[in-house]
């Protein structure tokens, strides 16, 4: 039940989990709820093929409608726009025509809230930036590294990306590089782009359990098997090593290859495929350590900081991460976190075996990484947030008070 003296927030984005269950983008649903008790928070994401109902009180899920079927839909909430911008001509058509609906459904929910607020700078802030051109609604831009990709590879893009500034009251970004990045396709972001990274649920809840000192040990990867989270260069650094196991959680367009790969290199690989949070949980509390060799990509693509490093320091679990994106604003190589050379598969193996042969000094780190991300939690991140929204509320063309007292009057 929407309580009237809480701003109303429209969250646009492209990307939501299916249903409670699932972990796809699960960062954007628990930054929902970190800001539901200061706004009646209003969600808007893509169709998709498999929808699960969501019984909540703390937000509202809508799904936008479209006129084309969600199989034949390139717009959907699993949708790559890196991979739409090289598909043929009737599948960018076909995205136009989603798209469109999406900004129609997204305006009407628009004018009966206050503050608008975008996942990924496109689509969702290209949209939400024309709303607030429209409307007057304050719009609020948040940027976690495929769009700016995107951006960057598009006939237009340094256009748009100036578009969404224009139009935003502020421009978040989740990592100082991509803060960089977004400056360099467009200087005036400078002035208007600050960097709040995403949040994690720090709770003894999910505090793993101490360090095993069994044998094999256990190595842990989370994440979409595609180019980009680097899973070949982990697979290379333990060729052959006979007492390390290696899970696998997440799926993707890869799999096939990996798997044959990992057999080629003698890797003792178990793939999870898709895995839900308590599953998530669950192998984060057995894990030795958890490995994240994202790369940065030829076109310049890299991530923002993957959310699974900071799910892996909350458990007390040491961490092993490459020196690419948010990912070395994050650890402190050596006291919170081990950083090596993205690529580098020999430097990845030395840290790995230096590691795993010395208990005392994985939880020693594993237990700094877990001090190191209080000021990760939700609780501090969605306070971020809320700040930056009340601004926009009173700073708007519009302000919220200003819409208050028409309504009232």
């Amino acid at each position: 039940m929407k309580r009237e003296h809480k701003p109303t927030l429209l969250l646009l984005t492209s990307s939501f989990p299916r249903g409670p269950g699932d972990e796809t983008c699960g960062y954007i649903r628990d930054f929902a709820l970190s800001l539901s008790g200061e706004f009646d928070v209003e969600i808007l994401a893509p169709h998709d093929s498999k929808p699960v109902e969501w019984t909540t009180n703390e937000f509202r899920l809508r799904r936008a409608w479209s006129m084309l079927p969600v199989r034949f839909d390139p717009f959907t909430s699993d949708t790559d726009l890196n991979q739409l911008i090289d598909k043929g001509l009737c599948a960018k058509l076909g995205a136009a025509i989603s798209l469109a609906c999406f900004f129609i459904h997204a305006f009407v929910v628009a004018l009966r809230c206050d503050v608008i607020c975008s996942q990924w700078l496109v689509p969702s802030g290209f949209i939400g930036a024309m709303i607030s051109r429209i409307s007057g609604r304050p719009h609020i831009a948040v940027e976690h590294s495929g769009a700016i990709h995107v951006l960057r590879r598009m006939r237009g893009g340094r256009g748009i990306v100036r578009f969404i500034v224009a139009n935003s009251f502020q421009v978040i970004t989740v990592s100082s590089d991509l803060k960089h990045k977004l400056v360099a396709l467009c200087a005036e972001a400078a002035a208007k782009t600050r960097v709040i990274s995403m949040g994690v649920n720090v709770t003894d809840e999910n505090l793993a359990n101490g360090i095993s000192n069994k044998r094999p040990r256990s190595i842990l990867f989370i994440g979409r098997l595609t180019e980009i989270k680097g899973l070949d260069v982990l697979l290379k650094a333990i060729e052959g090593i006979d007492d390390v196991v290696l899970t696998i959680a997440g799926d993707g367009p890869l799999r096939r290859d990996l798997d044959r790969r990992s057999r080629e290199l003698s890797v003792r690989a178990s793939f999870a495929g898709h895995v839900t949070a308590a599953e998530r949980q669950a192998l984060l509390e057995k894990c030795d350590a958890v490995v994240i060799p994202s790369r940065e990509l030829a076109d310049g693509r890299c991530e923002g900081t993957p959310v699974v490093c900071l799910e892996a320091m909350a458990a007390s679990r040491l961490v092993i991460a490459s020196r690419v994106g948010g990912l070395a604003e994050v650890i402190t190589d050596g006291h919170d976190g081990l950083l090596f050379d993205s690529e580098d598969h020999r430097m990845l193996r030395e840290k790995l075996m230096t590691a795993l042969a010395d208990d005392s000094l994985r939880e020693r780190i594993a237990m700094n990484g877990r001090r190191a991300i209080e000021s990760y939690n939700w609780t501090a991140i969605g306070a971020k947030f809320i700040r930056v929204l009340n601004g926009s509320l009173d700073n708007g063309p519009i302000t919220h008070r200003q819409r208050r007292r028409a309504a009232a009057g």
